[in-house]
């Protein structure tokens, strides 16, 4: 009976994840290639507690590069409690450091730390179901980006709230401890400007898509670190107002094509 509740749940959460719509109008077109180096530490309490620091670096390749190999740094802490066996409930910060991405802002950019210092909370909640060697997982997340440096409120948002529908499936070899996984995961923005959305203030703002292996490393430890390689391929659609000095609006849409190969340590 648990078996069946959890895929009828399972399905409707997928459906209203995929359900987005998309737009067709792009005027510009950015493409990167990335390297990502993440390292990830759980320390697990009882009564199905855990509390997990995750680093995420992100280096550009050339010549994709513009003025620095350093495009990002996310730094985040989470702590998570499983209540019943398919479900965990988690919650977050994380800090958010972005290189400069121009010639210009080059010089001026360390020197004022809200030009490349974000914040971020979030909340989610995850079903998960295992079969055999089979385990799929659906996680549902809210996050809220901050900002507060020197912006046009009719153009970007101080508080930016995001919905994000992450879908996961892996196999283990538990002999070998190789476990081959996929995930896609939907990004929509909820609260668009009027002049940034065509139905409502929500839009599918990215589509991720990975594809990946993790291996454990064999050690005589019981604490065994696990090795993951991974390549990912980001879809980005971004759309923006920009004034002119006679207050003259015009919407920008800006279409990302993102990279990245990467390996990360888990202990």
């Amino acid at each position: 009976m648990k078996k069946v509740t959890f895929l009828i749940v399972f399905l409707l959460f997928a459906g209203f994840g995929i359900y987005a719509e998309e737009y067709e109008e792009h005027k510009t077109t950015e493409t990167t290639v990335q390297v990502r180096l993440d390292f990830t530490y759980t320390h697990r309490f009882k009564h199905g507690m855990a509390l997990s620091l995750f680093e995420d670096l992100r280096l550009d390749l050339a010549p994709f590069a513009t003025r620095t190999l350093f495009d990002m740094s996310l730094t985040s802490i989470t702590f998570e409690y499983s209540p019943i066996q398919y479900l965990k409930v988690d919650a977050g910060y994380m800090l958010k450091i972005y290189g400069a991405h121009s010639e210009a802002a080059w010089e001026i950019h360390w020197n004022d730390p809200s030009s490349y210092v974000r914040h971020r909370v979030y909340t989610g909640i995850t079903g998960n179901y295992s079969y055999e060697g089979w385990q799929f997982s659906l996680r549902e997340r809210l996050l809220l980006d901050m900002r507060f440096d020197d912006y046009d409120l009719r153009t970007t948002a101080k508080y930016a709230l995001t919905m994000r529908h992450h879908l996961k499936m892996q196999y283990n070899f538990k002999s070998k401890g190789v476990s081959p996984y996929i995930w896609t995961e939907i990004a929509n923005t909820l609260n668009a400007n009027e002049y940034c959305q065509k139905n409502g203030h929500q839009y599918v703002e990215r589509i991720r898509n990975c594809a990946g292996v993790k291996w454990k490393i064999p050690t005589s430890d019981k604490n065994k670190g696990t090795l993951n390689f991974f390549y990912r391929y980001d879809w980005g659609y971004f759309r923006s107002a920009k004034f002119s000095e006679t207050d003259e609006m015009s919407v920008n849409i800006r279409r990302k094509n993102e990279h990245a190969i990467g390996i990360g340590y888990e202990l």
